[in-house]
Protein backbone atom coordinates (compact mmCIF):
# COMPACT_ATOMS: atom_id res chain seq x y z
CA UNK A 1 0.00 0.00 0.00
CA UNK A 2 1.32 3.24 -1.46
CA UNK A 3 0.39 6.49 1.05
CA UNK A 4 0.13 9.57 -1.14
CA UNK A 5 0.98 12.84 0.58
CA UNK A 6 -1.05 15.88 -0.21
CA UNK A 7 0.44 18.45 2.49
CA UNK A 8 1.93 21.27 -0.47
CA UNK A 9 -1.56 21.30 -2.04
CA UNK A 10 -3.17 21.24 1.50
CA UNK A 11 -1.55 24.26 2.37
CA UNK A 12 -1.60 26.26 -0.56
CA UNK A 13 -5.23 25.87 -0.47
CA UNK A 14 -5.56 26.98 3.70
CA UNK A 15 -3.04 30.00 2.56
CA UNK A 16 -5.52 30.71 -0.67
CA UNK A 17 -8.48 30.26 1.46
CA UNK A 18 -6.87 32.48 4.69
CA UNK A 19 -5.79 34.80 2.10
CA UNK A 20 -9.51 35.61 1.31
CA UNK A 21 -10.71 35.59 4.62
CA UNK A 22 -7.79 38.19 5.47
CA UNK A 23 -9.04 40.76 2.54
CA UNK A 24 -12.89 39.85 3.47
CA UNK A 25 -12.02 41.20 6.78
CA UNK A 26 -10.14 43.92 6.14
CA UNK A 27 -12.82 45.50 4.14
CA UNK A 28 -14.96 44.55 6.92
CA UNK A 29 -12.90 46.19 9.30
CA UNK A 30 -12.14 49.43 7.08
CA UNK A 31 -16.11 49.78 6.55
CA UNK A 32 -16.96 49.95 10.02
CA UNK A 33 -14.00 52.17 11.11
CA UNK A 34 -15.34 54.62 8.47
CA UNK A 35 -18.94 54.65 9.83
CA UNK A 36 -17.49 54.68 13.83
CA UNK A 37 -15.11 57.46 12.74
CA UNK A 38 -18.59 59.55 11.12
CA UNK A 39 -19.27 61.54 14.57
CA UNK A 40 -16.09 63.59 14.68
CA UNK A 41 -15.80 64.48 10.98
CA UNK A 42 -14.91 68.13 10.17
CA UNK A 43 -13.97 67.61 6.59
CA UNK A 44 -14.19 63.98 5.48
CA UNK A 45 -10.64 63.65 5.23
CA UNK A 46 -9.11 61.18 7.66
CA UNK A 47 -12.24 58.98 7.03
CA UNK A 48 -11.68 58.90 3.54
CA UNK A 49 -8.27 58.43 3.70
CA UNK A 50 -8.86 54.76 5.94
CA UNK A 51 -7.97 52.07 3.64
CA UNK A 52 -6.34 48.77 4.03
CA UNK A 53 -3.71 45.75 2.55
CA UNK A 54 -3.14 42.64 2.55
CA UNK A 55 0.25 41.58 1.96
CA UNK A 56 0.75 37.74 2.36
CA UNK A 57 -1.29 36.37 5.32
CA UNK A 58 -1.11 39.70 6.96
CA UNK A 59 -4.14 42.44 6.71
CA UNK A 60 -3.65 46.10 8.15
CA UNK A 61 -6.26 48.51 8.07
CA UNK A 62 -5.31 52.70 8.58
CA UNK A 63 -4.95 55.72 7.34
CA UNK A 64 -1.62 57.58 6.36
CA UNK A 65 -3.20 61.20 7.66
CA UNK A 66 -1.09 62.59 9.53
CA UNK A 67 -3.13 63.03 12.68
CA UNK A 68 -4.98 59.90 12.79
CA UNK A 69 -2.94 58.08 15.31
CA UNK A 70 -4.08 61.57 17.65
CA UNK A 71 -7.78 61.03 16.81
CA UNK A 72 -7.63 57.14 17.55
CA UNK A 73 -5.48 57.50 20.59
CA UNK A 74 -6.01 61.37 21.82
CA UNK A 75 -2.78 63.62 22.35
CA UNK A 76 -1.48 65.45 25.19
CA UNK A 77 1.33 67.83 25.05
CA UNK A 78 2.94 70.07 22.17
CA UNK A 79 3.74 68.41 19.13
CA UNK A 80 6.46 68.45 17.25
CA UNK A 81 5.83 71.73 15.66
CA UNK A 82 5.13 73.31 18.65
CA UNK A 83 1.25 73.08 18.98
CA UNK A 84 -0.38 72.72 22.29
CA UNK A 85 -2.85 69.79 22.46
CA UNK A 86 -5.52 68.66 24.47
CA UNK A 87 -7.02 66.17 22.44
CA UNK A 88 -9.39 63.06 23.62
CA UNK A 89 -9.14 59.77 21.92
CA UNK A 90 -11.55 58.81 19.37
CA UNK A 91 -10.91 55.46 18.85
CA UNK A 92 -12.54 54.13 15.28
CA UNK A 93 -10.09 51.32 14.41
CA UNK A 94 -9.62 49.41 17.37
CA UNK A 95 -13.47 49.19 18.04
CA UNK A 96 -13.97 48.15 14.74
CA UNK A 97 -11.69 45.29 15.17
CA UNK A 98 -13.53 44.55 18.21
CA UNK A 99 -17.05 44.59 16.36
CA UNK A 100 -15.70 41.85 14.14
CA UNK A 101 -13.39 39.56 15.74
CA UNK A 102 -16.20 37.17 16.36
CA UNK A 103 -17.12 37.48 12.78
CA UNK A 104 -13.42 37.01 11.86
CA UNK A 105 -12.95 34.37 13.77
CA UNK A 106 -15.79 32.17 12.66
CA UNK A 107 -14.47 32.92 8.74
CA UNK A 108 -11.01 31.30 9.89
CA UNK A 109 -13.69 28.02 11.53
CA UNK A 110 -14.50 27.17 7.80
CA UNK A 111 -11.14 26.76 6.82
CA UNK A 112 -9.88 24.35 9.28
Amino acid sequence: MTVKWYGKEVINKVNAESKKIIEKACFMVERDAKILQTPHVKSGRLRSSITHEVEGTTGRVGSNVSYARRIELGFVGIDSLGRKYNQQPYPYLRPALHKNEKKILELFKKII
